[in-house]
């Protein structure tokens, strides 16, 4: 791949498509609005003035290559280089005999490279930043509209592959399989199967262990609006579950928005006959309690409700009697009661073999770098650790097997990070991204920069 594939016009109208979209999701966007907005605009336009300017070094370098042998005497070296310019390539991709490519796969007929110059329809690039902004029913009726679009030509399948794994990543099993018979159809081929690792945001690949089958669904250190559709994900399939198990130890703070969302989650347990299991309910305290100030009126009640819940779980009655005092000072009314939390929600925290220190990567697993879960914001966790990888080894690849999630800003922070490292000759692989990661890497133009291995359906 060679930086000749960047055109400055194709990069301005993409860049006006991309904005023009975001304007469109902007009005149904939850979250802060309009700061946000421009802030993806402005994160967009800086990757942007980035890849010109890394275009025009190396634009530079071939006309001064062009002007050296223009004037060099002519002899074999000499006559070689005045047949044209040429632009150093990056790396291949890792042969069979590479560790990475050994623990991944030899796949290069089932995932091939895309480079595309073209952006994709706008009902695709809508239904991806609409997702990664957190928003899976606006997006799954993008998706909807475009099943049935003809002018999409061969991006159609994108537009099934995308809405299937949107029921994956939903865990709306009943919906998945209705559409992989119809998509069967449609094709005439097999449909993508059901897959465990992507229905579970933020699972046991992070350190969740299964228990009786289940998998931990884990959070992430930070809480935002963003859980909400987690905490959906997790009603949805816990119709289907006798026992669900959630783990907040990795919890280090949250907002109203996400207080509100986890009451919801308690409340649903409260009443549904499943049970749920509660790990790592201590941190949860201490991030709700965190969220709260005695004499402080926030203008919703949800940080001390979700502090004062955890405390039921944990069955800490006196601490709870403690705060709901402090409560009634600060909002002028009745305390809290203590009730026991009931017999459908309790703690479990994992076993000594699963919250003991991970097992050293082996060599093959060292080889990649994995990205998890919901990556949010600005990658403040994963960048660093990429960098550090990437410290390490002459090409990085990027295991995205386990990824459920990236958000615009975070996308627009990876491709940063992607023209770093081109820029100091370490190319870029990805491996197995779900489609609609992918098509959002599409939007990004990550892969003029990177290799994107497509997931064998």
């Amino acid at each position: 791949m060679v930086f000749s594939l960047f055109n400055r016009k194709e990069r301005h109208e993409s860049r006006r498509a991309r904005e023009a979209l975001l304007a469109r999701t902007a009005d149904s966007r939850p979250g802060p609005g309009p700061d946000t907005l421009a802030a993806q605009r402005e994160a967009a336009r800086r990757t942007e003035e980035k890849i010109n300017q890394i275009e025009s070094e190396m634009t530079a370098a071939a006309v001064v290559a062009r002007a050296s042998a223009e004037r060099a005497p002519v002899g074999p070296a000499t006559a070689a280089r005045a047949e044209g310019p040429t632009v150093a390539q990056p790396a291949q991709p890792a042969s069979v005999a590479d560790p990475a490519t050994a623990m991944l796969g030899d796949q290069a007929d089932a995932m091939a490279i895309d480079v595309n110059g073209s952006a994709l329809p706008s009902v695709l690039e809508e239904a991806a930043i609409l997702y990664s902004n957190g928003q899976p029913q606006p997006a799954s009726l993008a998706l909807r509209r475009a099943l049935a679009d003809p002018e999409l030509g061969a991006r159609q399948s994108l537009a099934w592959l995308m809405l299937l794994d949107l029921h994956q990543a939903l865990g709306d099993r009943a919906s998945f399989e209705s559409l992989a018979l119809e998509y069967a159809a449609r094709f005439e081929s097999s449909p993508p199967g059901w897959s465990e690792q992507l229905g579970a945001p933020a699972s046991a690949a992070r350190g969740g262990a299964a228990v009786n089958g289940s998998a931990a669904v884990e959070f992430a250190a930070r809480l935002d609006d963003s859980v909400g559709a987690q905490v959906d994900s997790i009603i949805a399939a816990s119709a289907r579950r006798r026992e669900t198990i959630v783990d907040f130890g990795m919890v280090e703070a949250l907002d109203i928005a996400a207080a509100e969302a986890l009451l919801r989650l308690l409340a649903h347990f409260g009443k549904a006959p499943g049970a749920l299991v509660v790990r790592g309910a201590e941190a949860l305290f201490a991030a709700a309690h965190s969220a709260i100030e005695p004499g402080r009126r926030d203008p919703s009640e949800a940080g001390w409700m979700l502090a004062l819940q955890a405390l039921r779980v944990l069955g800490r009655q006196q601490a709870f009697e403690d705060l709901s005092i402090e409560y009634c000072v600060t909002y002028e009314v009745s305390p809290p009661s203590w009730e026991p939390i009931g017999g459908a929600i309790r703690t479990g925290e994992a076993t000594p073999q699963a919250t003991g220190a991970p097992p050293e990567p082996s060599p093959r697993e060292a080889e990649v770098f994995p990205l998890r879960g919901d990556v949010l914001g600005r990658m403040q966790e994963e960048l660093p650790a990429l960098r550090a990888h990437a410290a390490r080894h002459g090409m990085v690849t990027v295991d995205c097997r386990g990824l459920r999630r990236m958000e615009f800003v975070a996308a627009g922070d990876l491709l940063n990070e992607v023209v770093a490292l081109r820029a100091a000759g370490k190319p870029v692989q990805f491996v197995e991204p779900n489609y609609l990661v992918y098509a959002l890497m599409l939007v990004m133009g990550i892969q003029e920069l990177a290799e994107i291995r497509r997931r064998r359906i």
